[in-house]
């Protein structure tokens, strides 16, 4: 009831509800029989712009973990009466260079499908309809409460948000319809089961793409004008709280900041964008306080690429930093810590990327992308990984520096940014 009450008023809204018209934004709802809305009333009070942004952040990352947009989706997001499946323990071929294990998700990074003995394991995992409709609804709920209440938002932005609403929420209502089981058939051959048929998750491809398609959009439009506005944990981490305009302040707050943000801290070689030695210093102020220091590249350059040629560093320093972000969501919701065997230092390697793809915007050609190389250390996976830690790390240094830069004194949206460990 939840999952397809969602849906039936989410259409209505989007198609009827909202009308621009010459960038007059007009919501009658008095003409309107919507259904009802599923979940808590708000009351008499307005709501906080606070509360709804991080329910919009906590909503989209449950959608990327139960869909797996960015790692294969959670056995305990799709478990049936209480009982998670089997625990994932290896793609279904041993052969470690074997295409599977370099593909990842199968035909979402080659060109063509993969045969039945090359499929990733990843794909066989069954998900719960269910699961994915509730989580997919509550977050579009989310999301078009926030835009009615958010700032500043223009209304092409609300239209374009309008127009890729509608398109997912056509999406979802097509995939519940079309995976629909018999009475029959589901007392003969789903006797636990109400209704829907069993879906695997290779067979979701084109449905993940669009719920991808339509959080960029929202990233892009919803978002993004609102940054200024926002006062997030990296701003404070960075100018350790210093609010006072005052020259002693600003220069006490220029001092505070980490000696990685400061270009004139650091010299490059001709040719080179970033130095690997700025890159040891951002890796150090995120990384765990559980690990030790990480050599330094200018004493043992091999030493410090093999110590994060397994994933493990490079993945928990980009969601220590996302989650300080403006936009905390996107991060790496598993990561093996345990990488004695090869596999898992690769899929740690292959979500991260998914993540930088998602969150940071990269273009990767998946094709000159070979996590086995990484973790391997062959010379083709340290020309790899030296090249994908200097555009983590150049990205990160330049998303901070606009976070200081655009940040305006005024009507601050206090975004809280501290989640649960995934």
């Amino acid at each position: 009831i939840r999952a397809l009450g969602s849906i039936t008023y989410l259409q209505k809204y989007y198609a009827s509800g909202g009308v621009i018209c010459e960038g007059v934004i007009n919501f009658d709802f008095s003409k309107l029989s919507f259904v009802d809305s599923i979940g808590p009333r708000a009351g008499l009070m307005a709501p906080s712009p606070e509360i709804l942004l991080r329910n919009c952040h906590e909503d989209i990352q449950s959608v990327l973990e139960v869909w797996g947009i960015i790692s294969y989706p959670s056995p305990s997001a799709h478990s049936r009466n209480g009982q998670d499946q089997s625990p994932l323990a290896s793609p279904i071929s041993v052969d470690e260079n074997d295409l599977s294990h370099q593909l990842g998700h199968g035909k979402e990074f080659s060109g063509s499908s993969l045969n039945t003995q090359q499929q990733h394991r990843y794909d066989n995992v069954t998900v719960d309809l269910l699961a994915l409709l509730e989580s997919s609804t509550k977050a579009i709920s989310s999301i078009r409460t926030y835009s009615m209440h958010a700032p500043v938002l223009s209304a092409s932005a609300l239209t374009i948000h309008r127009q890729a609403a509608l398109s997912v929420i056509e999406m979802l209502s097509i995939l519940e319809q079309d995976n629909r089981v018999l009475d029959s058939e589901n007392e003969m051959n789903h006797p636990e089961d109400y209704c829907y048929a069993r879906l695997s998750f290779g067979d979701l491809e084109a449905e993940r793409a669009e719920m991808k398609q339509y959080l960029a959009i929202v990233q892009e439009h919803l978002f993004k004008p609102q940054v200024s506005k926002i006062e997030t944990q990296l701003e404070q981490l960075l100018i350790s709280g210093s609010n006072d305009n005052s020259t002693e302040s600003h220069a006490a707050g220029v001092a505070a900041l980490p000696k990685w943000i400061n270009d004139d801290e650091w010299t490059t070689e001709e040719g080179e964008q970033i130095s690997l030695e700025r890159c040891h210093a951002f890796f150090e102020f995120f990384k765990p306080a559980t690990r030790d220091s990480l050599p330094s590249p200018s004493a043992d350059k091999t030493a410090f690429l093999s110590a994060l040629s397994d994933g493990y560093v490079v993945c928990k320093v980009f969601n220590a930093f996302i989650r300080l972000t403006n936009m905390p969501f996107g991060v790496v919701d598993k990561v093996h810590e345990d990488t004695t065997r090869t596999w898992r230092g690769a899929d740690n390697w292959r979500f991260l990327i998914q993540a930088c793809k998602f969150r940071l915007e990269f273009k990767i050609d998946h094709g000159s992308f070979k996590p086995i190389d990484i973790v391997k250390q062959t010379e083709l996976g340290r020309q790899q990984l030296e090249t994908w830690v200097k555009l983590i790390v150049m990205r990160g240094i330049q998303e901070a520096k606009e976070t200081l830069e655009t940040k305006k004194v005024t009507s601050p949206i206090l975004a809280p940014t501290v989640f649960i460990d995934f």
